[in-house]
C-alpha cells in the first residue's frame, strides 16, 4: 500500500474513532424487505423475490429535518446466492450531475444514484433509486421512523449508461427490520461485495474508496 492510500484509510480510522460511528451515514434506520428484479436482470439477482437487508441514512448526521445528503444502502443475494452491496447517496440524475453529492430537503424527493458506475453487459452504467411518492417531505429520521410505524417504503432501481435512457432494474419494498434482523448486516461494502462481472468503475477509484471503508469500519469499532 503506498503512502497516500494508507493516509486515507488511517484518516477514516482517526474520524470514526473520535465520532464513535460511521465517518458518513452515521445515523440511520435498518429495513429488510424484498427485491424482484425486471426480466432482463433477472440473469444477475435470480429469479422471483429476494431478501433485502437494508439502510436509509443521513450523509454528516445533521439534525432534525435540515436537508442533508440522504442515504440508501442494502444488501440482496445474487444468483449465487452471495452477498451483493449497493450504497446510493443522493445525487443529480443528469450526465454530469450524477457525479455529484446532493443534499436533499426530503425523504420524498431525495433521487440516489451510485457516483461509480458499474460495469453492466461490458459498459458503464450507474445505478439510481426513487422513492416512491409517500415518503415523508423531511430530511428527518424520525418523521421516516413515524412512517414506517404503519407503512412500508418502496424504491425503483434503474441502470444509465452514458447516454441513452434508464433501463429498470427492479423493486425493492422494505419495512423496519424487527430486532433479530438488524445484527444480520454490520456494514454495506460495495467494493467487495458483487458478483464478478459487475464491478465498481474506475477500478483505481474503487480501490481508493475500499481502503476508506476499511478505515471507518476499523475506527468505529465492532459496536458502533
Amino acid at each position: 500500500m503506498d503512502l497516500p492510500a494508507r493516509a486515507l484509510q488511517v484518516a477514516f480510522d482517526v474520524v470514526a474513532r473520535v465520532r464513535r460511528a460511521r465517518v458518513f451515514h452515521p445515523d440511520g434506520i435498518t429495513l429488510s424487505g424484498r427485491l424482484h428484479a425486471e426480466p432482463e436482470f433477472e440473469a444477475l439477482f435470480g429469479s422471483g423475490e429476494r431478501a433485502v437487508i437494508a439502510r436509509l441514512s443521513k450523509g454528516t448526521g445533521l439534525p432534525s429535518a435540515i436537508p442533508d445528503v440522504l442515504g440508501l444502502a442494502f444488501r440482496v443475494l445474487d444468483r449465487d446466492d452471495k452477498p451483493w452491496d449497493f450504497a446510493l447517496a443522493t445525487t443529480g440524475t443528469g450526465t454530469a450531475s450524477r457525479f455529484l453529492i446532493t443534499p436533499a430537503r426530503g425523504w420524498v424527493s431525495a433521487r440516489y444514484g451510485s457516483l461509480m458506475p458499474y460495469r453492466l453487459d461490458g459498459k458503464p452504467a450507474w445505478i439510481f433509486a426513487a422513492p416512491d411518492n409517500g415518503q415523508p417531505a423531511s430530511a428527518s429520521l424520525g418523521a421516516m421512523n413515524d412512517h414506517l410505524t404503519s407503512s412500508a417504503v418502496t424504491f425503483t432501481i434503474t441502470a444509465r449508461g452514458v447516454r441513452g435512457p434508464a433501463r429498470p432494474v427492479a423493486t425493492i419494498s422494505l419495512r423496519r427490520a424487527d430486532l433479530a434482523e438488524r445484527d444480520i448486516v454490520d456494514f454495506f461494502d460495495p467494493m467487495e461485495n458483487h458478483p464478478a462481472d459487475v464491478e465498481l468503475l474506475p477500478k483505481a477509484v474503487a480501490n481508493l474508496r475500499e481502503l476508506a471503508y476499511e478505515g471507518s469500519r476499523h475506527g468505529r469499532g465492532p459496536q458502533a
